[in-house]
C-alpha cells in the first residue's frame, strides 16, 4: 500500500478554512491575531492535524465565535447562524418596542407636567386679575 499524500483534514480546519474565506483574512493575519505561529494555521487548515483545545480556543476567540463553532460543519454553521440572526431579529423588534413604549410613558409625563403647570399658571393669573 502506497502513500497517497492526501490527508484527511480536520473538521476544524473545514471550519477555519470557512470562516477565514467568509471574513477575507489569510492564515496569516489569523495566526497574528490568535498570537500563533503561521505554520500552526497551517498544520491545522491544510494538513488537517490535530489540537490542543488551548490552541483551538485562541483561534476561536481571535475570530470571535464560540469554541463550538469549530466543530461544527458549513451546513450546521449556516443554519446556527440563521437560528442567533432570527434571535437577534426578535431581540431587536422587543427592545424596539419597549423604547416606543417607554418614550410615550415619558412624553405623557411631561404632557401631564406641562399641563399642569400651564393650568397652576392660569390660576395664579386668574387670581391676580381678581385681586385688582
Amino acid at each position: 500500500m502506497g502513500y497517497s499524500g492526501k490527508v484527511p483534514r480536520s473538521r476544524w480546519g473545514d471550519a477555519i478554512a470557512f470562516l477565514l474565506t467568509e471574513r477575507g483574512w489569510t492564515q496569516r493575519q489569523l495566526a497574528e491575531k490568535a498570537s500563533l505561529r503561521p505554520n500552526t494555521l497551517t498544520n491545522l487548515v491544510k494538513h488537517g492535524r490535530d489540537s490542543d483545545t488551548a490552541t483551538l480556543s485562541r483561534i476561536a476567540s481571535a475570530l470571535q465565535i464560540d469554541l463550538s463553532e469549530l466543530f461544527l460543519t458549513r451546513e450546521q454553521l449556516e443554519v446556527l447562524r440563521a437560528h442567533k440572526e432570527n434571535r437577534v431579529e426578535r431581540l431587536k423588534e422587543a427592545v424596539l418596542k419597549e423604547l416606543s413604549e417607554t418614550v410615550g410613558t415619558l412624553v405623557r409625563q411631561e404632557l401631564d407636567k406641562r399641563t399642569k403647570a400651564d393650568t397652576a399658571a392660569a390660576g395664579r393669573k386668574r387670581a391676580a386679575s381678581a385681586k385688582r
